[in-house]
């Protein structure tokens, strides 16, 4: 009967001071919290000390973290396992998280071909007469969906107190210089803000704050987890060291000492904040680097190796070992019934294009694979800066997505520069400069100016308008205005027997559609004015001094390519019908047919290339300048570029490569090729028995202004060069 009513007592006082008694449970351990520094991918570093902290049972009650210790920090203060952030770290492929173009294969058609185009990638911006240029060089798309994605388990609640962990991250005010703790709001914003190094990440706005990364003021966050309530903090530093006085070796290295400075210091006042009772982990991290995120793997195990040092210390801190719980805030449904769809459009674009890349219609169930795809596909655009989404709830309780498009603030007129070089070191040198304008977004189809000018191989003045016709941007018109003057060079037996110099005057118009974004067909027509004047040595037969082209043009493209340059997986095919006629204005009747293509594939760093070009002049009256040209690196190597010209070609090309470092932002390759092909004046004269050979060995890099080869190529004639290119050897022949 004691027992009963100690049994029963004991209930009503569970029942009606649970909270009492549950604090004084509580007053028996302290409260633990962690101050998790910044290091960018030393940050690895973090999960294996909170694997250490799993393994001892210490349970955490507060977490403060800034730049990458806010990224760690707040996937375990929103329920995630230590093994789970390390799954995350390890999978999650940095290189293209840390870009804001999507996958090539997703790029539209249209971008594609200005890709293809010399100019390098990088655009300066410029309005009201005034250069404008992105405030980061990462403006964060990417990174962007992959937080909305990791974080959704707290998506609906913005108070980070209501977290499985209560959860601070710190930033920096842009303006300021000011530490700003975000204790609030959107995490994957707040998180995004933490991590936003100047000039390297576009700064995030939070509260009319322009806010950056917050290791340039706070990068050990030990005031503010104290702040929070911890009586007991540990402290994860994970900065990175001063650099010696040999490895300030350039002005990278320079700039990230500058960095070092203010990080370092600050955290040091952080340190010096601690006091017996806390707990320093400081993991020795070696020759890692901020941008050694493939390294995760093997900077996770230093963390825990340097927490477990100071296991005594640390298991004091625990109650009884027994795994994390993690809470359900971290479970998030994996598909949303959709029951409307809202699109806040900062643009002049029509919102019907982004509702059609979009494809989500009210009643839909979406996943988040697919969304992140949907809004790779409006990003693609080229349009905006960011592109992001949010599932939200009406105040009817409905369900529904909206869609948030955002104009760069650096746009809409964009300035290109172009270079292209190429020696064979003996016959041939040839140089290509040119600017590039493009005024996007003239209407609200997305209407597209783009002026070129350039000088040297090839001179060039064209204006070209890009109009999509329909609210689905697959149906489009492409009227262009051109000048284009280029010269020739006639070989006969290893000799420069003659020079032309053709130039003339022209407009074309092209009605296409867009397939997909690998598949394009065009119907065009050309017409051109100018003239064929030769400038030394002479010829065999007559030409007509004269340009007269009226042309018609069926042309078929499919790019699946990863990459342009040096590609590891996919296809890309084009065929192409031209019909001149003296109806429409051609000198000569004549038709032909061109092919291009390659396929490529690979396994592990080494990376094979089967590639074909050929043309076909069904008529022996094509003109000089609509023959075929081969010659040069990869074009039958060995030869002069462009030694070889004739009305008919064709050539096989195999290619093999192997990537020599892992350094993102200028990969190197070393390769060779094989290649086989001719060029004949006359259709009756092609077969096997009379095609050239050649092959090739080169090194090259796919740098920041376009690729570059040096190479050594040999003929089965004798015939040997030595090669060097900044630009693309296999392109910008006649076939195209």
């Amino acid at each position: 009967m004691l027992i009963l009513r100690f049994a029963a007592a004991l209930a009503v006082l569970l029942l009606f001071f649970p909270h009492d008694l549950c604090a004084e449970d509580n007053a028996e351990r302290p409260k633990i919290g962690l101050a998790l520094s910044g290091g960018g991918a030393r940050g690895g570093a973090h999960v294996g000390v909170l694997k250490a902290i799993e393994e001892l049972g210490l349970p955490v009650d507060y977490i403060a973290g800034t730049s990458m210790g806010a990224i760690i920090g707040g996937l375990y203060a929103s329920g995630h396992s230590a093994d789970q952030i390390e799954n995350i770290l390890i999978k999650t492929d940095w290189n293209s998280a840390l870009k804001d173009s999507p996958a090539r294969k997703n790029r539209t058609m249209r971008k594609k071909a200005i890709e293809a185009e010399f100019y390098i990638p990088y655009r300066i911006g410029f309005n009201d007469g005034k250069v404008q240029l992105p405030l980061g060089a990462i403006e964060g798309q990417h990174l962007d969906q992959i937080f909305n994605q990791l974080f959704l388990p707290v998506k609906d609640e913005p108070d980070f107190d209501r977290f499985p962990i209560p959860f601070r991250a710190l930033a920096t005010d842009l303006v300021t210089g000011e530490a700003v703790v975000l204790a609030n709001g959107n995490l994957p914003n707040a998180i995004r803000a933490s991590m936003s190094v100047p000039g390297v990440f576009a700064p995030v706005r939070i509260d009319g704050r322009l806010l950056v990364d917050g290791g340039m003021s706070n990068n050990l966050p030990v005031d503010i987890v104290r702040s929070m309530g911890a009586d007991v903090i540990i402290a994860v530093d994970i900065s990175s060291p001063m650099l010696t006085e040999e490895q300030l070796t350039s002005v990278l290295s320079v700039t990230e000492q500058l960095t070092n400075f203010l990080t370092r210091r600050n955290a040091d006042r952080q340190i010096a904040l601690l006091g017996p009772g806390d707990v320093l982990i400081s993991p020795q991290l070696g020759n890692f680097s901020s941008a050694d995120f493939d390294g995760a793997a093997g900077i996770v195990p230093l963390g825990y190796e340097a927490a477990i040092l100071q296991r005594t210390q640390l298991a004091a801190l625990a109650g009884q070992e027994k795994p994390r719980q993690v809470s359900p805030l971290a479970k998030a449904a994996a598909e949303f019934k959709i029951e409307f769809v809202e699109i806040d459009n900062r643009s002049v674009l029509n919102d019907s294009i982004i509702r059609s890349r979009l494809g989500v219609e009210p009643g839909d169930t979406v996943n988040l694979s697919n969304l992140n795809k949907s809004v790779d596909s409006i990003y693609s655009l080229d349009l905006f800066e960011s592109v992001t989404y949010d599932i939200v709830k009406n105040e009817q309780g409905e369900q529904g997505l909206v869609v948030s498009a955002n104009p760069r603030d650096w746009g809409p007129n964009y300035l290109q520069l172009g270079l292209e070089l190429s020696s064979d070191f003996s016959a041939q040198s040839d140089f290509k400069l040119g600017l590039a304008y493009t005024r996007n977004a003239l209407n609200s189809l997305g209407g597209e100016l783009r002026v070129r000018a350039s000088i040297g191989r090839e001179d060039e003045l064209s204006f070209d308008f890009y109009q999509p016709v329909d609210l689905k941007a697959n149906w489009f018109v492409e009227p262009e205005l051109f000048w284009r003057r280029q010269n020739y060079n006639l070989w006969q037996d290893d000799v420069n027997i003659a020079e032309f110099e053709i130039s003339g005057l022209g407009f074309g118009l092209d009605i296409g559609r867009n397939l997909s974004n690998t598949d394009r067909v065009k119907f065009g027509y050309r017409f051109a004015r100018g003239d064929a004047d030769l400038i030394q040595g002479s010829l065999d037969f007559p030409i007509d001094d004269t340009v007269k082209i009226g042309e018609l043009q069926l042309d078929f493209q499919h790019d699946s390519l990863d990459y342009l340059w040096f590609p590891t997986s996919g296809m890309t095919h084009r065929l192409r019908y031209l019909y001149a006629v003296d109806k429409l204005g051609a000198a000569f009747n004549y038709h032909q047919l061109s092919a291009t293509g390659s396929v490529a594939w690979s396994r592990e760093k080494n990376t094979f290339v089967v590639s074909y070009e050929g043309g076909y002049s069904f008529d022996d009256k094509a003109p000089l300048e609509s023959w075929y040209q081969l010659g040069g690196l990869g074009r039958l190597s060995g030869l002069v570029p462009n030694q070889l010209t004739g009305r008919q070609a064709a050539l096989a090309r195999f290619v093999y490569y192997r990537r020599l470092n892992q350094l993102d932002l200028v990969p190197a390759y070393a390769g060779f090729t094989l290649e086989a092909g001719n060029v004949w004046d006359f259709g009756r004269d092609i077969g096997f028995d009379n095609l050239r050979y050649s092959a090739s060995a080169f090194l090259g890099a796919d740098t920041p202004i376009g690729p570059v080869y040096l190479a050594f190529g040999q003929s089965d004639g004798g015939d040997s060069a030595v090669y060097f290119y900044v630009g693309n050897p296999f392109g910008g022949n006649r076939f195209d």
